[in-house]
């Protein structure tokens, strides 16, 4: 009885639910997620997608999740439950593809390599996003034309049609990719076996026609709403010539292979969240296999997918051959589609994206790998047998780092968020925040009315019930650097918005931050509104409007000019403004001498004034009376003259939402006024810190956005 193909299903349907929804309800992304969710519950209360909302993606998703609002009301847990149906289907459909050309045995492989590869991917494939729906909607279209080859059913061509047509309406590009594998893998279908091409052809254009009504009917839906709402315009600017103008400003590298042997892997912060995915950067190690290897597997994954298309496209013609055929037609079909799909990765080629577009390739995986034993055969034994082993080994390492992963991801991320809108488990730490970061966003703005948050945490907004006070849910250079935030700033003045949450630091991968791509935003923020306090962890900061506008003074960026050639030492930009970082990371203690950094300074003829604040961040663990020292000096040739010496008492970490308040220095420079100095910033650390390995920041002594200024005082962020 279980092997039917119904019970089959029903046994991949129910496995797939117990492995995938303990995931799916775990973890919340505050940027992605958060403006999908509160763009799809104002799509429900009547904002218009494209007109008074910007967006870049087709409106599939937005729809979907608008209708489980209308049904089931608005909350993230709400809108997980359309990714579990879309995790029960990528299952099915991955067996439904592998099962009739390569066997049960394969196909079975398939659903449980998805179903590890979703903890390497999590959370991209756990939470209500636009790609994974794309991308199996694809693949599904790709199964009813395998389908279509097996039965010749007519029903099956039009829900190609519909489904590649679906694809695109949630993600434009995987879609046409998906479109153009259909019909490419479509003429293999037909040329596959031997005989004249005309013969071969017939139908051609009739059965396309299909495929392309059905298309246009699925996609007919959504052109009438936009033509209703007078929104056709707006959306052809935002889904097809917007992508284009920005497409070579977002671009991050693909990884070369050489990196498997790059004996300093990822060595800063931005490059591990850029590289590595979620689980390895917030979990412990994995038992008995080094940091570094895990972390070259994730390179290898760049290369495992062009490798198995480049195998794949070949065998299709050698086993085409082999079985008195033009074409192995369905081996064909499943390695284009896999490797057109994979060109998704392009322009950003960060881990994220990478396994956005990987299902496709695990599905062909096995299919390739079943015709490639399947063509060495008996005479070829000893080398098959080495690639088998080679292909279980490599299956088995990947799997097991996914299963220890996944345990670590259920224990860790086991809180619940305590906002009716939320209902998912993240960790500790981030449920104290988020927690924090709402109630105070309810007590300190009026029921209905707007909160800004900037660049990408529109989640707060979705969770705290607080509107959107512009068109712009997220403020990327893409987005808003067309005017400067010049629109973002006037909507915050019109509709009077007394709060605000950021981020403390730009993406990481931005190469241009909110100081360059939007000033106008960036200074109407600094002026008109006052930092109330920075998160623990450096992750956001909150702003409430002050009485009165407070003018920023003229000033130079003095960290402009500094040298860094030590370890330990950063200037690093974030949102809106500089820092000059004293570092101690694991493995890199700071040394008893301390650490120095110099920086060029031109004093003005009129003199001015040092401006700055100075801080650090608190380790993990401290021994008792441990200190940081720290001076500032001016130094001129034959001359050095200290102008400031501070004692900071050290404090170990502690779950708290607040970061320990820095103190604000002005130092009157008009002694040396019209010289050409050196500024020396000197730091000791007085006994011994303890950081988390996984804290990536590491503990520091920090000098906030030190300033050259016209005078004291003055508006600062």
């Amino acid at each position: 009885m279980f092997g039917r193909p119904i019970w089959i299903y029903l046994l991949i349907a129910i496995g797939a639910v117990a492995f995938g929804w303990p995931l799916c309800r775990r973890a919340i992304i505050l940027s992605d997620e958060g403006y999908l969710l509160q763009q799809a519950l104002d799509l429900l209360n009547g904002r218009v997608l494209y007109s008074d909302m910007d967006a870049f993606i087709t409106p599939g998703i937005w729809f979907t999740l608008a209708g489980v609002f209308a049904v089931f009301g608005p909350s993230v847990l709400a809108s997980r439950g359309v990714i579990l149906i879309a995790y029960v289907a990528l299952a099915v459909t991955g067996y439904r593809v592998v099962a009739p050309i390569a066997g049960r045995s394969w196909a079975i492989g398939t659903v449980a390599g998805l179903a590890v590869f979703s903890v390497w991917a999590f959370p991209a494939w756990t939470f209500a996003f636009y790609s994974p729906v794309a991308i199996l909607l694809a693949l599904a279209a790709l199964e009813r034309l395998l389908a279509w080859q097996r039965g010749a059913r007519t029903r099956d061509l039009a829900l190609v049609g519909g489904l590649i047509a679906l694809s695109i309406c949630f993600k434009q590009n995987y879609g046409v990719f998906g479109a153009i594998a259909v019909v490419l893998a479509y003429l293999a279908i037909k040329l596959e076996t031997p005989g004249p091409v005309r013969e071969a052809l017939a139908g051609t254009g009739r059965e396309l026609g299909l495929v392309a009504l059905a298309g246009f009917g699925a996609a007919l839906p959504f052109l009438i709403y936009l033509v209703a709402q007078g929104a056709v315009a707006d959306a052809w600017m935002s889904l097809v010539v917007h992508p284009f103008e920005f497409g070579g400003r977002h671009d991050i590298a693909y990884l070369g292979l050489s990196e498997l042997w790059n004996a300093n892997l990822f060595p800063s912060g931005a490059e591990k969240l850029t590289y590595l995915s979620f689980p390895i950067l917030n979990s412990p190690p994995v038992p008995w296999l080094g940091w570094a290897f895990v972390q070259r597997l994730h390179v290898l994954l760049y290369w495992l997918a062009p490798l198995m298309i480049g195998i794949g496209l070949v065998l299709s013609w050698v086993s085409g051959r082999a079985q008195g055929k033009r074409i192995d037609a369905p081996l064909f079909a499943v390695t284009t589609s896999a490797g057109l799909l994979y060109l998704g990765v392009f322009p950003r080629a960060d881990f994220n994206h990478l396994v956005n577009v990987y299902q496709p390739i695990l599905v062909a995986t096995p299919v390739i790998l079943q015709r490639l034993f399947a063509v060495l055969g008996r005479e070829h034994r000893l080398f098959r047998w080495g690639l088998q082993c080679a292909a279980t080994g490599i299956a088995l390492v990947y799997g097991a780092i996914g299963l220890f992963w996944y345990v670590t991801l259920l224990e860790r991320l086991n809180t619940p968020l305590e906002q009716p809108r939320g209902g998912v488990l993240v960790s500790h730490l981030e449920a104290l925040e988020i927690n924090y970061q709402v109630r105070l966003i309810r007590e300190n703005t009026p029921e209905g009315g707007a909160l800004f948050t900037l660049p990408d945490l529109t989640m707060l907004n979705f969770l705290a019930e607080r509107a959107v006070p512009s068109a712009w849910y997220n403020l990327y250079e893409h987005h808003i650097a067309a005017d400067r935030g010049v629109g973002v700033t006037e909507a915050l003045e019109d509709l009077g918005v007394d709060y605000a949450v950021t981020r403390y630091n730009n993406f990481f991968s931005d190469r241009v931050g909110l100081l360059d791509y939007a000033p106008e935003l960036s200074q109407y923020l600094i002026e008109n509104f006052q930092r109330s306090f920075v998160g623990g962890r450096e992750n956001y900061i909150v702003y409430k409007r002050r009485a009165h506008p407070n003018i920023q003074h003229p000033h130079i960026d003095l960290l402009a000019e500094c040298e860094i050639e030590t370890p330990g030492v950063e200037v690093k930009k974030h949102l809106l403004f500089s820092a000059l970082y004293h570092k101690s990371q694991p493995g890199m203690p700071m040394p008893q001498e301390g650490r120095a950094t110099r920086c060029a300074l031109g004093v003005p003829p009129s003199g001015g004034f040092l401006s700055l604040e100075i801080g650090y961040r608190k380790p993990h663990q401290s021994a008792p009376g441990t200190r940081l020292e720290t001076s500032i000096a001016v130094i001129e040739p034959n001359r050095k003259t200290g102008i400031l010496s501070e004692q900071i008492q050290v404090v170990r970490w502690r779950d708290s939402p607040r970061q320990q308040p820095f103190k604000r220095f002005e130092i009157d420079l008009q002694p040396w006024a019209g010289r050409n100095v050196t500024l020396e910033f000197t730091t000791r650390l007085l006994g011994s810190v303890r950081n988390s390995p996984l804290d990536l920041k590491g503990f520091a002594m920090v000098y906030r956005d030190p300033r050259l200024q016209s005078q004291p005082g003055g508006a600062r962020p």
